[in-house]
């Protein structure tokens, strides 16, 4: 053999046992721990690809509790998914989505994530727990324990304690009549007998049309228009009690609230009187109109009618305790007014009883107590001119309830 030849074959020799040494073993990555690439350094070595930075580590995905794809750490290493995760302990906290299984030690959605125990609307919501009064709504407001919150949206209520048209802040519906004091005031003059003057409204000396032949154009009128406040539109019932001391009155065509008298008349009475009208007499009344008129109802009260049993009762010459509870709808945004009709212009005054008394010498004075609000004024109540005083007749009202209908 020649130097050539020798030489290229030891050259060729040379060439092969240095390509199989780079090359390295073939070994096949196991399943488990140390994921494809191999037990010792994996694919592309300690810190190429899948090495101990690579995406896959210890927690992450493909990590020590599953297969990765990567090195001793897998894919990701100890940054990318390793012991916080992808999505760890700083992203969305410590039992969120993903949990502790997937993403790392931590996971997505955290302690205080959507929906945890504060969530949307907040420990007591909108609305709080005392509303403007009435108002819409019961006592655990809209919303109940609300979308992911303690207590959610619309907290402890919205809209007030007694719901629609509750007695809280109802009484807004007719501010004017709680409390109002119906006075059927003397007119300055002179007395006859136990009667005071009565005054008409636009004409406030004589007495208008006394002799005209229609009862309802006769006389004296004195009136007091209350406005109804609510929704327009919407019906009422208010529920009212009302005290004083008043003449009695017959009317007819209507249904009385009582069939009898009381037992006692001089002590208590109900004088209450729904529709009809009255009769054609000298006694005043006490009247109560509602407008607009309300569909199905009468639209027309009496607050100081009498039976006419015993004979002539309705009409005695003297005044009576009225104390009594009743209702009657309105509608939001009308009125109502509140008349005293006396076609001969002369009342009768709060002279106590009995009937015929030779002076007006004892007034009578109502127990007012227990009624809301509290009546302020003075009894017996007194209309003084200059050296005469009057002792007129009079009403008052504490609205109890206003409900819708």
């Amino acid at each position: 053999m020649n130097r050539a030849l020798l030489f290229g074959l030891v050259c060729t020799g040379l060439m092969l046992a240095t390509s199989c040494s780079q090359q390295g073993p073939t070994t096949t990555p196991a399943s488990g721990s140390g994921g494809s690439g191999g037990v010792s350094t994996g694919a592309g070595g300690a810190s190429g690809s899948g090495g101990s930075q690579s995406s896959g580590g210890s927690q992450s995905s493909g990590g020590s509790a599953g297969s990765s794809a990567g090195g001793a750490t897998g894919n990701g290493g100890g940054n990318a998914g390793g012991t916080t995760g992808k999505g760890g302990s700083s992203v969305g906290g410590a039992t969120g989505n993903g949990g502790t299984a997937a993403g790392g030690a931590s996971g997505n959605g955290g302690a205080t994530a959507n929906g945890g125990a504060a969530g949307n609307g907040g420990a007591t919501g909108s609305g709080g727990t005392t509303p403007k009064p009435p108002v819409t709504g019961g006592a655990t407001g809209s919303g109940g324990a609300g979308p992911g919150g303690a207590t959610g949206s619309g907290g402890g209520g919205g809209g007030g304690a007694t719901g629609s048209g509750g007695a809280a802040g109802s009484l807004d519906v007719v501010p004017d009549m709680n409390g109002f004091e119906w006075v059927g005031t003397c007119a300055q003059g002179t007395a006859s007998g136990l009667d005071c003057p009565l005054a008409d409204d636009t004409t406030p000396t004589g007495c208008p049309n006394s002799t005209a032949s229609d009862y309802s154009t006769r006389g004296a009128f004195k009136n007091k228009t209350i406005n109804v406040k609510g929704t327009p539109g919407t019906q009422y019932t208010i529920t009212f009690e009302v005290r004083g001391v008043v003449g009695t009155r017959c009317y007819t065509g209507g249904t009385p609230a009582v069939a009898a008298l009381s037992s006692d008349p001089e002590t208590t009475n109900n004088g209450w009187y729904v529709g009809g009208s009255p009769t054609d007499s000298k006694w005043n009344t006490y009247e109560i109109h509602v407008s607009p008129a309300v569909s199905g109802a009468d639209n027309v009260y009496y607050l100081n009618a009498f039976p006419n049993t015993p004979s002539g009762w309705c009409e005695k010459h003297e005044t009576f305790p009225m104390k009594y509870t009743a209702s009657f709808p309105v509608m939001g945004g009308g009125t109502i007014k509140f008349t005293i009709h006396d076609s001969n212009c002369l009342g009768q005054q709060n002279c106590g009883g009995p009937d015929s008394q030779p002076s007006c010498a004892s007034p009578r004075k109502i127990d007012l107590s227990g009624m809301q609000p509290a009546a302020t004024f003075a009894q017996p109540v007194t209309n003084v001119y200059g050296s005469t005083t009057f002792y007129p007749q009079w009403l008052y009202f504490a609205v109890k309830s206003v409900t819708s209908p």
